[in-house]
């Protein structure tokens, strides 16, 4: 899955206009940020110095009217709008004048919008503009609560063709679905936003006119989200779609481009690209049904933490347009033989790492390349366990345990492999610890950090026999752990673990193997651990031997405790060699953590004394049913559908004796 696919753009009116006529610029195309702190907005001017001319700002939110913030004139005097009217008396919107601050920076010849102390309801899309008649496509700001309702879009970016389903998701955080009102809003390119629909807690849905019914609301209870589905989509549905509660709390967009079908069409490649720091990368963008020629191109970059910015302009005729801190290192051209544009990134930078976009005619945008610049200290990703079973109902917990990076600054991704299917995205969980589900998985999927030892820890409750697949987690878009295969097992069908025989004497010094058959699983696809416990005393781990045979051995056992398989007869096999009188003890193998083998008890006997008068306690060979008293831990589900299996014990007891 590429990282980074979450992002809005809105555009800049920098098309082919006349070489002394002013343009400007807006960066960041997308600022998020979070309450209390500090956003800054710029506004790039070309053609004119920001210093001989007055500059207005404005802001534009889902359901209000754009309004007007202050102008800041040539001399350097701020005046703020007026809110409104009292009894003829001007009333100023402290809230403007207090927090929104305008300055020029004639180095860059850029103005600076600053808001300070930035709250939720600061959310929207900021305008500059000249003469009140020029302005850009503006910069996207979207402020996270820390404690209020939060509405949450997904995709950011959506990219469909005509005829085809659209689905996009506004998921909340501290309100419920449920009990809230919904609106949903279109901003098209050029035009201001009009409100679509209202889908009411009650389910009643209200459309506005001019808007027909392909556009569906819903709700998903399961993951709290509302869902706007728009079927057989056209080109005039292309815009970014916002999700609005209460009247001032909104979503940050998720913008919908629809690709026609006869139309331009942009085919970025490769989709992954690694280059080494210092080397040079080269980005394609391939055309589709118009020459490369005869059109402008749009080059973007979207950061690791989710801020879209503009590169470049590179018009069809005319000299290349770099953004504010982008450097020539960043160059443009055209490959008219197989009709591309080509981005060639020189000298790369690990701040380069992100995903290139190229745009044509304001609308039209490619899927984007992820560029991963490399160094020594990539990241690596160890999981565990490699095998998980579960049994239906209980808690299932994965761990990724991550080296040369802190999982506290990476976000991390979870996919699903099922059997015969493709990898599906789970979830997703940024640095902020704010989780986005894709549809289909609810917060049964939970996602969380363990700093103590660096991993990140996916934990699914109450799992389902449609959970069993393989789990990769993943960071920096291309690099992933090596998979925990989680089985979900039905609740009838735990394994049985059998262990025979029930009764060991032997001298000191010998060799004696126990055996643990297995039923309703395999043994080579399952964990074992093997416990002692010595009459008085607690049970003790000693041995574990997992799937991919590597062992783990309690202190003092490591000389003399060997562990096998033997597949023909699904068993394990515990050896103990030169034993001692201290081994005298039940010995117990387990599986799945809570399945245990009834026990064997071992006695070992002095060799100096005679065999009259060795101390051999007494021992009571239990029948079936009883039998399961050695280790003290047990599961009664175990119990169920034994007579077959009684038979058995009763072959290989009879094989013993023989």
């Amino acid at each position: 899955m590429i990282r980074g696919t979450l992002f809005a753009v809105t555009l800049c009116l920098c098309g082919a206009l006349d070489a002394n006529f002013p343009v400007l610029l807006q960066s960041p195309i997308m600022e998020r940020i979070t309450e209390g702190h500090t956003a800054r907005l710029q506004c790039t001017v070309r053609n004119v110095a920001v210093t001989h001319i007055d500059v207005h700002w404005y802001r534009e939110q889902p359901g209000r009217r754009r309004e007007w913030i202050l102008v800041h004139y040539s001399s350097n005097n701020v005046q703020w709008y007026l809110s409104y009217y009292t009894w003829n008396h001007k009333q100023w919107y402290s809230g403007f004048k207090k927090r929104f601050q305008s300055s020029r920076n004639s180095s860059s010849n850029n103005f600076i919008l600053t808001i300070t102390n930035v709250q939720p309801n600061d959310t929207g899309v900021y305008y500059c503009s000249l003469w009140g008649s020029i302005s850009v496509g503006g910069s996207r700001l979207i402020v996270n609560s820390t404690s209020g309702a939060v509405l949450l879009q997904s995709p950011i970016l959506k990219c469909v063709t005509e005829g085809h389903t659209a689905q996009l998701q506004c998921t909340m955080r501290n309100a419920t679905v449920t009990h809230t009102d919904v609106h949903w809003y279109r901003q098209e390119p050029g035009s201001h936003m009009k409100l679509l629909l209202t889908h009411e807690r009650n389910g009643y849905i209200q459309w506005i006119s001019g808007f027909v019914d392909r556009i569906q609301p819903s709700r998903d209870s399961s993951r709290n989200s509302f869902i706007l589905t728009i079927t057989d989509v056209q080109s005039s549905d292309t815009g970014v779609y916002y999700c609005s509660a209460w009247g001032n709390v909104p979503g940050g967009g998720s913008h919908l481009i629809v690709n026609s079908i006869t139309g331009p069409v942009l085919l970025q490649s490769p989709r992954l690209e690694h280059t080494t720091e210092g080397h040079t990368a080269q980005l394609q963008c391939t055309m589709r049904n118009a020459a490369v020629t005869r059109i402008d191109v749009h080059w973007y970059w979207l950061s690791l933490d989710q801020i879209m910015k503009q590169i470049l302009t590179h018009p069809r005729s005319g000299s290349t347009q770099w953004s504010p801190g982008f450097t020539e290192r960043f160059q443009p051209s055209r490959d008219s033989s197989n009709n591309s544009f080509i981005l060639t990134i020189t000298n790369v930078q690990p701040s380069d790492t992100g995903v290139y976009y190229c745009s044509v005619q304001g609308r039209i945008y490619g899927s984007g390349i992820l560029l991963n610049i490399t160094s020594e200290n990539v990241p690596v990703l160890l999981q565990s366990p490699s095998l998980e079973r579960a049994t239906e109902g209980h808690t299932a917990q994965l761990q990724c345990t991550m080296r040369n990076v802190a999982v506290t600054h990476t976000d991390v991704h979870w996919h699903r492999e099922h059997p015969a299917n493709n990898t599906e995205w789970v979830l997703t969980d940024d640095v902020r610890n704010i989780t986005q589900w894709s549809l289909g998985f609810t917060d049964r999927f939970q996602s969380s950090r363990d700093p103590s030892n660096n991993s990140f820890i996916l934990t699914i409750t109450n799992v389902q026999r449609s959970d069993t697949g393989v789990y990769y987690c993943n960071v920096w878009g291309d690099i992933s752990g090596n998979g925990s295969q989680l089985t979900v097992m039905d609740p009838l069908a735990d394994p049985v673990l059998i262990q025979y025989p029930v009764v060991s004497q032997v001298p000191e010094g010998e060799t004696v193997k126990f055996q643990c058959a297995m039923y309703n699983a395999s043994v080579i696809d399952t964990d074992v651990h093997w416990h002692y416990q010595r009459p008085g005393s607690n049970m003790e781990w000693m041995i574990s031997q997992f799937v991919n045979g590597t062992l783990s051995k309690a202190q003092g056992f490591h000389d003399r405790v060997h562990v096998s398989r033997n597949v023909s007869r699904n068993s394990y096999i515990l050896s103990l060699v030169n034993v001692n009188l201290n081994d005298s003890a039940v010995y117990c193998c387990s599986v799945w953590s809570y399945i245990y083998g009834a026990g064997s008890q071992l006695i070992v006997t002095d060799r100096t004394q005679s065999s009259e008068q060795a101390a051999v306690p007494p021992v009571v060979v239990r029948k079936w049913h009883t039998a399961v008293g050695f280790c003290g831990i047990f599961n009664t589900r175990t119990l169920r559908n034994r007579s077959h299996i009684q038979e058995e014990l009763q072959y290989h007891q009879n094989t013993y004796k023989s």
